[in-house]
Parts: structure tokens; sequence; C-alpha cells
């Protein structure tokens, strides 16, 4: 289990001040919140039941792969965004031999991935953000409606009704002590341009520093420039209220959810859907 501890990046601004005084203007203020009580605690069991099936998994991380390689290269010693996809597709038993022939087709193609947000209502009331990346979003859009069509959804405006927000989790580097990890990467958060860090696991020194989403990039650069290394980094949204689902309409909503994570390109599914933990 995670050891979760968020800090307000404003509670030290005052101390830092002096070294950073522009920054008074561009943090912003959130109440501390107690362990177990974190607004991201349970993005990863989002994030696994987003994930499905081995087969999709691994169609998710070939494109991570390619989308890594269209940012900054082929050559894993260079690109670390790489390295780091290659290491989570190793973690979750992805062959190697696999991913060398994905790199070695990702780098010769030379058609863009870009990334596209559908807004979707699902019988009416869950909301969905769904993010995808495609070479040909208007046949991809066209092939997710007939889905939708059959499934009792239809696409509609709900992104007001999300909150969005960037993260970025890394290993703090080696000469960051452990009893001191929350105060360093705090220091750091500031340096980097972060809004928040919390603390995920202290004995691997797993770190999320949250900030703005269109600063994901440039707090991962002076992460890595700081020795941290790059496990993982999203553009999430977070629904600003939740729904309970019945168990008809459970597995009615799992069912459709699998039939768009079968649609290659499709890379993750937002919901207003209350999360239940089983812990």
């Amino acid at each position: 289990m995670f050891q979760s501890v968020r800090v307000s990046i404003r509670c030290v601004l005052r101390y830092h001040l002096k070294f950073y005084p522009k920054l008074a203007r561009d943090v912003h203020a959130t109440p501390i919140l107690v362990a177990g009580h974190s607004k991201w605690q349970n993005i990863r069991h989002i994030k696994a039941l987003n994930d499905g099936r081995k087969s999709v998994l691994f169609i998710k991380l070939a494109r991570q792969i390619r989308l890594a390689i269209q940012a900054g290269g082929p050559n894993p010693a260079v690109n670390s965004t790489l390295r780091a996809t290659i290491d989570e597709a190793l973690k979750k038993n992805m062959p190697n031999s696999t991913i060398q022939s994905i790199l070695k087709k990702s780098a010769q193609n030379t058609a863009k991935l870009k990334r596209y947000t559908l807004e979707m209502k699902a019988f009416n009331q869950i909301n969905i953000i769904c993010v995808l990346y495609t070479e040909n979003f208007t046949h991809m859009k066209m092939e997710l409606a007939t889905i939708l069509r059959k499934n009792f959804s239809n696409y509609t405006d709900v992104i007001h009704l999300f909150d969005e927000q960037g993260y970025v989790e890394v290993i703090a580097p080696q000469e960051v002590p452990k009893e001191d990890l929350l105060s360093c990467c705090t220091e750091h958060a500031i340096e980097a341009g972060a809004e928040d860090v919390e603390v995920m696991n202290e004995d691997s020194k797993l770190v999320r520093f949250i900030c703005d989403p269109i600063d994901i990039d440039k707090v991962k650069t002076q992460l890595g420039k700081l020795n941290y290394t790059i496990e993982h980094s999203e553009h999430a949204y977070f629904p600003k209220t939740t729904i309970k689902l019945n168990p008809d309409a459970t597995e009615a909503y799992e069912k459709l959810k699998e039939k768009l994570r079968a649609i290659d390109g499709v890379e993750d599914i937002y919901d207003n859907v209350e999360i239940v933990n089983d812990q």
C-alpha cells in the first residue's frame, strides 16, 4: 500500500520567497490533506481498471513507445522518455522481442500521432472523457460513434464537469535521504515549476509532482536535470462529482469501456463513476 503524504507548496513559499519571489504569484494554494484522503491517491487504481486485458495493454504500450520515439528519437540512450517507456513495458511482461519489433517499426513510420479528447455521455448518467492518439481523427471519431450509438451513448459537452491536472511520477535520486524526502522534493518542486508534491512510497522514494497539464514536459525536463528517474507522466481528468452505479449499470458500462478500449488509439478513459477500493 502507498503511504501517501501531500503538501501544499504555498506552505513553504515564505521560506523560499527571498530566493523565488516570482513564484508567490504562480503557485496555487490548497489545504493540506491527511494520508488516505488525497485527491490523487486512487489514480493507480483507476489506471489499473482502464488498462484492461493484456492484449489491450500491449497495444497501448506499443503506442506509448511510438509516441516517445516521435518526441525524442529512437535511441533509448539519449531519449529518457523512451527508456522509461521500455522499462515500463518490460515490467508489464511485454517480451523484449516484441519491444524491439515495435522500436524498428516506429522508427520507420513517418506519420505523426496527435492527441485528441472526445466528450461522451453514457446511459444518460455517466460523463466520459476519452483520450486518444491517432493519425486519422475523423475516421476514429466515426468508428467510436457507432459503438456509442449501439450502447445508448453519445457525444456531448462534459469537460466542464472535470478538473484537468498533470502529474509526473518519479524515483528520487540516491543522494536524497529518506528522512528528508518530502522537504527536498518540495524545494525541487518549486524549482521545477510544480504546484504540489506527494510522497507515494518512502521506501522506494516514489514521488508524484502535480502540475498544470501544459507544464508536464517542463517539469519532467527539470526533474531529469535534478537526477530524478521519470517513471510516468499524465494529463489526467478528475470528476468534480461522482455517481454510484447499480450492478446492472456497472456491467453494461464495463462492456462499453471494453469495446472502446479495443479501438486502437484509445489511450485513457476517465469518468464520474465512483471507484470502490478493495482495501
